[in-house]
């Protein structure tokens, strides 16, 4: 069964396949990390390290084309001096360091986030993409958390 009506629904269905099969891999099931949710998309929450990852297969909508994105939340945002001074470390981060992800805010926490069109995605990218924004997620939490004495996300 499809997870959305419409042409669309192949490309969706294919990619919640490929998400399944590399949470397998990861020795997660699918099921458990699976949250209900009333809309189209389909979201996944799996531990990597200390950070908390979501996987979000979202279905072409609406004239907008479907994504696959992965998102982790890494440390709260300050407030005061070192709020700046965060903002410009995570910018320089972004140009010089990250590839295929980067870093965002969304409410009061930094993120880092990696997405892409569903059109042509395939296993090895779902594999590298869910394992790499957990990676740097679970990497960057500690390092900004010390580095400016921020609280990760976590909580943890």
């Amino acid at each position: 069964m499809g997870i959305v009506e419409g042409g669309e629904s192949n490309e969706a269905q294919r990619a919640v396949d490929l998400v399944e099969a590399s949470l397998r891999t990861l020795g997660l099931d699918a099921g458990s990390a699976r949250l209900a949710g009333d809309g189209p998309s389909v979201v996944y929450a799996l531990q990597r390290g200390s950070a908390q990852v979501m996987v979000v297969v979202h279905p072409a909508q609406g004239g907008r084309e479907g994504t696959f994105r992965v998102a982790a939340p890494v440390v709260r945002i300050p407030e005061g001096p070192s709020r700046a001074a965060l903002y410009q470390h995570l910018l320089e981060l972004n140009a010089r360091e990250l590839v295929g992800a980067s870093f965002g805010v969304v409410g009061g926490d930094v993120v880092v986030v990696s997405e892409r069109p569903l059109r042509d995605l395939d296993a090895s990218e779902v594999d590298a993409t869910i394992r790499g924004v957990g990676r740097l997620a679970d990497h960057w939490d500690d390092a900004l958390a010390q580095q400016f004495g921020v609280a990760r996300s976590s909580g943890a």
